[in-house]
């Protein structure tokens, strides 16, 4: 039933909520026709992304990040919209940071029913599955309200059968998810046998070498299908 109910919603059947561009961008949210220095980035990361997605088969990619404040849910965010803008893809992008959901905030979302809410219920996938105003490509799950028992909720049915449905609504979708930092509670490790790879977020000067290890040891190397470098001091001097 709740393929099914996911299935007829996609793709025009999506209600659609409204978008404010210039909120976004004063939250560091970067577009994809953006000639910035952190759109380069992006795009080179949505190419190495897609790499792994044609030659490997991946469909489920969390953005982990070790520890709190290293800017993962804005990386899950800027990634999902870099990839929406590949013609040949859908994304999904799934806030399942239960404790302190932050993708409907960074993106200015007022969503009338979040994760948080329908994990609890019986509602259909199709329920909590949103699309954006002038993103045709680009769907998102949003957690409105943090999650007292989030533990018990992701590793309970109803989270694998959102990612179940939504691997198999759609042959080219993509699903971003932003998790928990992966060493301050066992959300990640819970979630990481419904997810195919890992994006890993560090920080120049903030992120701990011996974390960035404890990480690669907690999910597997192989993985780890990509890294992020946030607030490098010589992003801004490298350009083609």
């Amino acid at each position: 039933m709740l393929r099914a109910a996911a299935h007829a919603a996609e793709p025009l059947a999506l209600p659609r909520l409204a978008v404010d561009r210039a909120g976004m961008r004063a939250r560091k949210v970067v577009f994809a026709e953006d000639s910035s220095a952190a759109a380069r980035a992006y795009r080179m990361l949505r190419a190495q992304v897609l790499h792994r997605v044609r030659s490997s088969g991946l469909g489920a990619i969390g953005i982990v990040s070790s520890a709190s404040g290293e800017g993962k849910t804005l990386t899950a965010v800027n990634l999902a919209l870099s990839l929406a803008a590949d013609p040949n893809h859908s994304v999904t992008l799934i806030d399942l940071d239960l404790r302190r959901p932050s993708v409907a905030a960074t993106l200015g979302l007022k969503p009338p029913v979040g994760l948080d809410s329908w994990l609890t219920g019986e509602q259909p996938v199709a329920s909590v599955l949103y699309g954006l105003e002038g993103f045709e490509r680009l769907s998102v799950v949003p957690t409105v309200a943090p999650v007292v028992a989030a533990s018990e909720a992701l590793a309970g049915a109803r989270t694998r059968d959102l990612i179940e449905t939504l691997r198999s609504s759609e042959s080219r979708r993509v699903l971003i998810a932003d998790l928990p930092p992966a060493l301050l509670s066992d959300h990640v490790l819970t979630l990481a046998q419904l997810l195919d790879g890992f994006v890993l977020v560090v920080t120049e000067g903030q992120t701990r070498r011996d974390d960035v290890e404890r990480v690669f040891e907690l999910l597997g190397r192989e993985r780890i299908i990509g890294t992020v470098l946030n607030r490098s001091s010589d992003s801004e001097q490298r350009a083609y």
